[in-house]
Parts: C-alpha cells; sequence; structure tokens
C-alpha cells in the first residue's frame, strides 16, 4: 500500500520575512484509510475479547464495535485522533474503566527517537512530597505520586518514614495522589502496621491484596516488607488517611488495604483510636492496564487484572474508597488534626495497661 500520509493537525505559520519567528512542528496525526480503519477496530476488539479482565462485558463492548464498523459509522472518522476519541466512547459507554480505551499519541510509536523522555523519578521527591511535624507531635505527610521502588526511592521512603515514626499521630494527605507503584504501597504499608492476629505468634509480613486476572488466577501478591531501613511508625499509635476524588490507582490501594486492617483490629478489640480515611469517595480504579501498539500513532490500553484486598476479597473499582469519617476534602485536615488531637489526650489519660 506503501507509505501512509500524514495530515498535520495544527497549520504553521509561514514565515514571511528574515525576521519571522520559527514556529512550533505541527502535531502529526495519521490518515486512515478504511482497510486501516478495520484493522485497528477489529484487533482492538480481539485484545478486548480475549484480555480484559471481565470477559462478559469485554465481549459485549467488542461485538458492538463490530457492528458499529459494518455499518459504516467510522467512515468519517479519517485520522488516528478522530478514530480513538470515538472508539474510546462506545467502549466506555459499555465497559467503562480508566484503563481501556484507544489511545492517540502525538508522535511515531515506532520510531523511538519522537518518544517523550520519562520525567526524572526524583524530580518531586518520588512523590513523597513532604513531612512535618505539627503541633502536639502530630506528624503530616504529603504523598502525591506512588512511584516505582529503586533505591532513590527506597532512601526518600526510610527518610520520611523515620522522621514519622517518633510522632504520636500520623496524618497521611492522599487528596491528590495517584501513581500506580503498588510496591510503594507495600513499602509504606510495612512502616505502618502489624499482625495483630495473635499475641503469641506475628508473621514478619502481612499480605495486603492481590492482582487477578479474568480467569481469577493470581497474577501478582502484595506483602509489607519483613525488613525496612529506619525506624516504623508501628501498628497502635493514631492514623488518619486523607482522601478526596482525586486519590486514585495505587493511593487507593494503600488507603483501602490499611483501612481493612485498621477496621479488623477494632472489630478485634485490639486497637481502639487506629485509623480513620477522612474526606470524599476516592476515584474508584483498582484495575491495571496493559498497552500495545496498532498503528503508527494508536496504541490500545486493556484492563488486564483488578486488585482484590486479601480480607474483604473486593475492591474500590468504580465507587472508589468509602471514607469512615465523609467530609469536604478541603475540611480533612482539620477534621483529622481535631481527632488525633482528641486521641491523643485519651492516651495519655489512660493507664499503659489498659491501652492496646
Amino acid at each position: 500500500m506503501g507509505r501512509k500520509p500524514w495530515v498535520a493537525a495544527a497549520a504553521l505559520m509561514m514565515s514571511l520575512g528574515a525576521g519571522a519567528q520559527t514556529s512550533a512542528p505541527p502535531v502529526l496525526d495519521e490518515a486512515l484509510d478504511a482497510p486501516t480503519r478495520a484493522h485497528v477496530i477489529n484487533e482492538f476488539a480481539h485484545r478486548l475479547t480475549e484480555l480484559h479482565v471481565d470477559g462478559p462485558r469485554a465481549k459485549a463492548a467488542a461485538d458492538d464495535l463490530r457492528k458499529r464498523l459494518a455499518r459504516g459509522e467510522y467512515d468519517s472518522q479519517l485520522t488516528a485522533r478522530a478514530l480513538a476519541a470515538r472508539v474510546t466512547a462506545d467502549v466506555a459507554a459499555i465497559a467503562p474503566d480508566r484503563h481501556t480505551y484507544l489511545e492517540f499519541v502525538p508522535y511515531d510509536l515506532g520510531d523511538e527517537r519522537q518518544r517523550p523522555p520519562a520525567p526524572a523519578p526524583a524530580a518531586d521527591n518520588y512523590g513523597l512530597r513532604k513531612f512535618d511535624l505539627l503541633d502536639n507531635n502530630i506528624g503530616y505527610l504529603k504523598i502525591t505520586r506512588f512511584a516505582p521502588l529503586d533505591r532513590g526511592a527506597l532512601d526518600t521512603a526510610a527518610r520520611l518514614m523515620d522522621k514519622a515514626a517518633d510522632s504520636s499521630a500520623l496524618i497521611i494527605d492522599l487528596r491528590d495522589a495517584g501513581g500506580d507503584s503498588q510496591e510503594m504501597v507495600a513499602l509504606l504499608s510495612s512502616y505502618l502496621l502489624v499482625d495483630q492476629r495473635s499475641i503469641i505468634f506475628k508473621d514478619a509480613q502481612i499480605h495486603l491484596h492481590d492482582q487477578i486476572d479474568r480467569s481469577g488466577r493470581v497474577v501478582a501478591e502484595y506483602w509489607t516488607y519483613a525488613n525496612v531501613s529506619g525506624k516504623r511508625f508501628g501498628g497502635v499509635k493514631p492514623l488518619y488517611l486523607l482522601v478526596s476524588n482525586r486519590t486514585s490507582g495505587a493511593a487507593e490501594a494503600f488507603a483501602y488495604d490499611l483501612q481493612q486492617y485498621m477496621r479488623r483490629a477494632i472489630a478485634s478489640g485490639k486497637s481502639g483510636q487506629r485509623a480513620l480515611v477522612i474526606g470524599a469517595p476516592t476515584l474508584g480504579d483498582a484495575r491495571v492496564g496493559s498497552k500495545q501498539r496498532i498503528s503508527r500513532q494508536l496504541q490500545t490500553s486493556v484492563a488486564i487484572s483488578r486488585a482484590s484486598n486479601v480480607l474483604t476479597r473486593y475492591n474500590w473499582e468504580g465507587g472508589g474508597v468509602q471514607p469512615d469519617r465523609m467530609v469536604d476534602p478541603a475540611a480533612a485536615l482539620d477534621t483529622a488534626l481535631g481527632m488525633a488531637q482528641a486521641a491523643i489526650r485519651i492516651s495519655a489519660a489512660t493507664p499503659a495497661e489498659a491501652q492496646p
């Protein structure tokens, strides 16, 4: 068929004189003829049917795509950008999740030189933005991203959690947190949880959650670490997690896992002051996606697994993590501070032998 043409999505400014400024390069937008559109639709439908974690719903979406293609509904989508927008909307109407879509990228996927450079992992301190010690020895940790683990991330987490360890109570702010590193979830949870199932027998590691594929097979397990650098905050002192509708992905896993273990501890009478999730329901993203190139400027993203908390065998997909204390996210920090101060006063007035 020969080399496919490209369509400029943004017109270049013409230079009318020697002193004219040089304009930015145009954004490429791949032109799609009928055979190419058919290939993209059919291949995406195939990947949905074969890979998506929700098999029945994905099959319905795939069948719908093929019917629309046969009816000529995609004939007017002549570029990669236009087709991606239309197909994504059609799939989302039947199988909505944040990891299943047809993605347009403004460069040639086959040319590594055109790929934008990955952001430096340490540019935002691995998402562990800051730790402050507030009045009454209350720690405040702000997290904006759960970054992949490398030596720098491990060292940064150890440094901040070591600072938090001696706090009388700890507030972790996840209101703007996202990211997809469930390994970071497991690492930070290691500083905050201890096995409370038995006074005598305690496991060095706690099983948090799994990722499960469409057949129910466990494809990844996430456990706390038996050994971590620095001191641990521990599993007894008051802990508060601030969330909002911007809290997503791995940050939701972190909040949900901690919430379930803290609820179990409270129900068993082994903790009377432990954790609360405060704010508004989170985004509701409990799946993991996989991307594959399908044309020069299109790639498919398909949700291939879902989280499953070990205690509940459930997750937060769609509905989000539900707070224990529902408040406007803007007021969540003040609410947590008030609760932490009250918990510290109660602890100070309670004889040591009566404390959990």
